[in-house]
């Protein structure tokens, strides 16, 4: 038994395109529909269908690759790494004190600015309204 990259007859390093015009290739060829129910046929069309799985799925991918470079290579590192999570920071361009900081955040909260604009107009209505 080969490898999901035999299977679909594609190179290890092959972009999602080439997989996925592969597997519709193979698909085609090796349908049930048009091989009237040849069971090698069947068998081969489950062999595509489980490759194309694993292989257009990236982490399913990564971890095919892991295990297929440890069976190759036994303490070799693994060929592509899983993606490494993005960290997000808030940077200021000029530096301010931690009260400015942390200060000014519920102005861009809409629970406060609603309720203050609505204020703001009510006093002024009010105002308005006694002269």
């Amino acid at each position: 038994m080969g490898t999901h990259y035999e299977s679909l007859k594609v190179t290890e390093d092959a972009p999602p395109e080439v997989i996925r015009a592969a597997y519709r290739a193979l698909s085609l060829k090796y349908h049930p529909d048009r091989t009237n129910g040849n069971p090698q046929a069947m068998r081969q069309m489950q062999r595509i269908n489980e490759a194309h799985d694993v292989l257009s799925d990236r982490w399913k991918r990564d971890a095919y690759d892991g295990e297929l470079n440890r069976h190759r290579n036994p303490g070799a590192s693994v060929r592509r790494g899983s993606p490494k999570p993005v960290r997000h920071e808030v940077r200021f361009s000029s530096p301010r004190p931690a009260w400015m900081k942390s200060s000014f955040l519920f102005l861009s909260d809409a629970r406060f600015v609603i309720p203050v604009v609505i204020l703001i107009w009510w006093v002024v209505f009010r105002l308005l309204a006694r002269t």
